[in-house]
């Protein structure tokens, strides 16, 4: 434990306000959203409507740490962001790799069953829309909004009261069903796999749970590092649309994710295990 600590009743994490207000803003923006895209004659005019759900994570971690009493919960917050020194290479490094082999893992397996080969190759086109707001922006600025919100705020007062399996499957629970609205915008990456086939949009759902772990397990090896976790989001997101694999193949990714997860959590039994809460204590 690092010198100069202070406990967590005295820096005042609250999750239930934190993910109360986020669901508020992001569910009623997207909402909104959703209804637009059926009943507007512009059918891109929805997109606007997109963006504060998008930035409520951020929007509400920045209303939360500006509170005066908060002033430790800040300091943590910058480190954590700025601070290059706290990424450690080996477990980022380690899990893109793994994380890459899941989706070449997941084709081979697929082939097994009937799938092409052909998924290996790389994709011409991105797989998924939204609306007006270019694709490449998306993947690249939604992850750091997520993570600057998520680790910055609703992670550590999830894992201020649990340990970090409770803490981390409960955020990967509310994690996926905070994209939920995206479900019945018109058009939408989301709404065309519920097109497709009601399963292929389960399966999003449920992908992000196992997500959950394996994001905070790298989280608690990077030192906290919100940084390490910006990068890592984004590899996620190009590493999902850099091939042609199909919705089925990603039911089986699903597959080897959540064995990824279970692994980590196997083999890191003090983390995810521990007697006290990891986060009972941070630097001041």
């Amino acid at each position: 434990m690092m010198k100069n600590t202070v406990s967590v009743e005295e820096k005042g994490y609250k999750p239930g306000k934190f993910f109360g207000w986020v669901f508020l803003i992001t569910w009623g923006s997207w909402l909104i959203a959703a209804y637009l895209s059926y009943n507007h004659p512009d059918p891109n005019f929805y997109s606007i409507f997109l963006i504060p759900g998008l930035f409520a994570p951020v929007l509400v971690t920045i209303a939360f740490i500006a509170m005066p009493k908060n002033r430790l919960i800040r300091k943590d917050f910058f480190q954590r962001l700025f601070d290059m020194k706290k990424i450690n290479l080996a477990p980022l490094v380690k899990i893109c790799l793994i994380m890459g082999s899941s989706v070449v893992a997941a084709i081979l397996i697929s082939v097994l069953f009937g799938g092409s080969i052909n998924q290996l190759q790389l994709s011409e086109d991105f797989k998924f829309s939204a609306g007006s707001i270019p694709v490449l922006m998306v993947m690249i600025i939604a992850p750091v909004l997520e993570e600057i919100g998520w680790r910055g705020y609703g992670v550590d007062a999830l894992l201020s009261r649990f340990n970090l399996l409770t803490g981390s499957l409960m955020f990967g629970f509310l994690w996926s069903i905070w994209h939920l609205p995206l479900v019945f915008v018109k058009n939408y990456s989301m709404n065309l796999l519920l097109q497709e086939n009601v399963w292929f949009a389960v399966n999003y759902f449920v992908s992000i749970i196992p997500l959950g772990i394996i994001l905070n397990w790298l989280y608690v090896k990077s030192n906290r590092s919100t940084l390490a976790l910006i990068i890592f989001h984004i590899f996620l997101n190009f590493m999902q649309t850099s091939t042609q694999m199909t919705e089925w193949t990603s039911c089986i990714q699903t597959v080897v994710i959540i064995s990824i997860a279970g692994l980590i959590v196997l083999t890191n039994t003090e983390l995810f295990f521990p007697s006290l809460k990891v986060y009972s204590e941070i630097e001041a």
